[in-house]
């Protein structure tokens, strides 16, 4: 750490005095601000580390789903289950995939059931105008949950008339297509959205091809613009089904998940000394889990039979019937933000509610809830939360200081504070920051309730915590941006799925201190009229210590990636055909267990090194592209033993209709 904050000390003085050289020249800095901060500001300017992913650079990279288009950060890190946005767990600085807030539209859409479904939303990237990340702790500011970062999704803006269709065809059956319309009457104006995509699944050269998927999201947003009171309106409805090969254990490969959920808020703002932002949003998510598939085992008179097989967790335990989750989250709240001789004040009162009915998750009901033949609810829970915070900043000359606090009441688990403080010295190409704050994250009805054949629950957990300091630079002149940083994190009640031996169940846990020490970097170049149009290099590496001797096998915690390398290159090609290049390695601490030889064993994982490419051209109305992914077939997997997939190569036609 003494070599790295030295390190970063240099380089901070040398940009301070290579700018004493360079004042006559100060560019523009980007006018992208970031949204939900105390105030909107400049993102060079914010005392984080933070990115911005517009949907315009998007297109020019060889993705096909939001997690996807997130892996082209270093400091997240995407562990997918699936391909093409199937089932992916979100993960920063080397947090857990619980750990990490996501926002839509600056409204909080986290799933209370499991962070596996998190992005169980009816967003499709192709909705997408930008999305911002926050790096690390920020409780202060968004509250518990924004443990390690937050991801703001934007969707696009309704105020141009203009209708959109695409269509992407490509192996395994694989189908998506897309179509757009916004138009504008006078006050109203409207955003609408569809999305369906499909495949036969990419394991179809092995015994078990249990990796095919139908997806459907629909959205609509909707703005009424008036001077005093402006009503935003957004909706969404989603559903998915997919094989889950070999998921969440590798004994039983033919499990098999549907879910389908709705979503809606509603937000304003009025004022003028103080602006005034009122919000209100439900979110409604059913969740169906079969460990055995049923178009593979076929249900019988209370039995699931393939062939000869009747499905058993052990020889004479029989599996009776699916996993069945109905969570329900509504919010409301308002932020206040104005500015005063002292500088910029938010503040912030919020409240929400969390339920779920289940026949496996929560506390069992005293008479059962019978949806159907084969549904019935017997376990129920319900939490409420009650939120309030304030932050401030001040500018003084070239320095910034803010901070602010936020405090969470709930019956169960008390009073959570998280507080933070910061420090910017501004010049005109560069910003130089210092932070430390401080983050909590409750636990999800998943961590507490879950047990089956293989996991035991913990309903006694106690909220996870952290502190993070962090200290770090960004610069940018003309055509060329770079940013570095260096954090600490101190966790404690870190929140775990773990096992002593291979032979026991998973069991959730509160493990002691866990220690995260961490290193970014990014440079950036931008060329105009070249043949190279864009140049990035990022790289993140962490290292992570548990404060005790016991040996666990983590199945979150502590398998984080160690290193992490992006690079990413964008040129012209004949005929003015764009070509862009994604490199990226991935070398992961820790190790997995698989099912193998009718017992488990442990495994390392391997660092891997993938190439995707992405070739599109323009003619008039009309885009045509062609993208191959994992270009040279590398075997790979993310999470434990699941396959990922091996070479997809994929054609894509896009016209815009007006």
């Amino acid at each position: 750490m003494k070599k790295i904050s030295t390190f970063l000390l240099l380089l901070i003085f040398y940009q301070i005095n290579a700018q004493k050289n360079t004042s006559n020249k100060t560019e523009i800095l980007d006018t992208i601000q970031l949204t939900g901060y105390e105030q909107a500001r400049n993102l060079n300017k914010i005392a984080k580390t933070v990115h911005i992913i517009r949907l315009n650079d998007a297109e020019l990279q060889s993705i096909e789903s939001i997690d996807e288009l997130l892996q082209t950060i270093a400091s997240i890190d995407i562990r997918s289950r699936g391909s093409k946005g199937v089932q992916s767990d979100i993960s920063i600085r080397g947090g857990t995939f619980e750990q990490v807030l996501i926002l839509l539209n600056g409204i909080k859409i986290n799933n209370p059931q499991t962070g596996h479904h998190n992005l169980d939303i009816p967003i499709d990237f192709n909705m997408l105008e930008r999305i911002e990340i926050i790096e690390g702790a920020t409780g202060h500011i968004f509250g518990t949950n924004a443990y390690s970062g937050v991801i703001n999704l934007i969707t696009k803006k309704n105020n141009n008339k203009q209708a959109t269709s695409s269509l992407k065809m490509g192996q395994y059956g694989y189908i998506k297509t897309n179509f757009n319309i916004a138009n504008s009457i006078n006050n109203l104006s409207a955003y609408n959205s569809l999305s369906y995509n499909r495949s036969d699944g990419y394991l179809n050269k092995d015994s078990i091809n249990n990796t095919d998927f139908n997806i459907i999201k629909y959205y609509i947003n909707l703005q009424y613009n008036t001077p005093k009171f402006p009503i935003y309106l957004q909706a969404g409805y989603q559903q998915k089904d997919f094989g889950a090969n070999s998921f969440y254990t590798a004994k039983f490969p033919w499990q098999y998940e549907k879910t389908q959920g709705f979503f809606a808020a509603v937000n304003s703002h009025f004022g003028k000394k103080i602006k005034w932002e009122p919000y209100l949003s439900y979110r409604l998510h059913y969740d169906e889990f079969q460990l055995f598939r049923e178009s593979i085992y076929q249900y019988n008179n209370e039995y699931f039979i393939h062939q000869q097989d009747t499905a058993q967790y052990a020889p004479g335990i029989y599996y009776r019937g699916h996993n069945y989750h109905k969570t329900q989250t509504l919010t409301a709240g308002i932020n206040g933000k104005f500015k005063n001789k002292w500088g910029y004040t938010n503040i912030h009162f919020g409240w929400e509610n969390h339920s779920i009915f289940s026949n496996r998750l929560g506390k069992l009901l005293s008479e059962p809830i019978v949806v159907n033949r084969r549904i019935t609810y017997t376990y129920f829970d319900e939490r409420n939360y009650y939120e309030t915070g304030i932050n401030h900043s001040k500018k003084w000359e070239k320095f910034q200081i803010g901070g602010g606090l936020n405090i969470l009441y709930n019956r169960i688990f008390k009073t959570q504070f998280n507080g933070g403080l910061y420090l910017n010295f501004l010049t005109p190409l560069s910003t130089h920051f210092i932070s430390i704050s401080s983050s909590s994250r409750l636990p999800s009805f998943t961590d507490l309730y879950y047990s089956g054949p293989q996991n035991i629950g913990n309903p006694n957990l106690k909220p996870e915590t952290a502190i993070t300091w962090e200290v770090g630079n960004k610069w940018k002149y003309k055509n060329i941006q770079t940013n570095m940083s260096v954090f600490y994190r101190k966790a404690k009640n870190t929140i775990d799925w773990i096992k002593y031996q291979p032979s026991d169940k998973w069991q959730t846990k509160n493990l002691t201190t866990l220690n995260t020490y961490g290193i970014e970097s990014s440079f950036k170049l931008f060329f105009k009229q070249k043949f190279i149009n864009q140049f990035k290099l990022s790289y993140t590496y962490l290292y992570m210590e548990k404060m005790n001797n016991t040996n666990i096998i983590s199945k979150y915690s502590l398998d984080y990636l160690k290193h992490k390398l992006n690079i990413d290159v964008s040129h012209r090609f004949l005929y003015k055909t764009k070509v862009n290049w994604m490199f990226m390695y991935k070398n992961r601490n820790g190790v997995y267990l698989n099912y193998v030889n009718n017992q488990y064993q442990l495994f390392n994982y391997q660092p891997y090194f993938l190439t995707n490419v992405k070739i599109t051209k323009q003619v008039n109305k009309l885009r045509f592209g062609l993208s191959i992914e994992n270009l040279f077939d590398i075997d790979y997997n993310d999470l434990s033993y699941i396959k990922m997939p091996g070479r997809w190569v994929i054609l894509e036609l896009k016209y815009k209709i007006y």
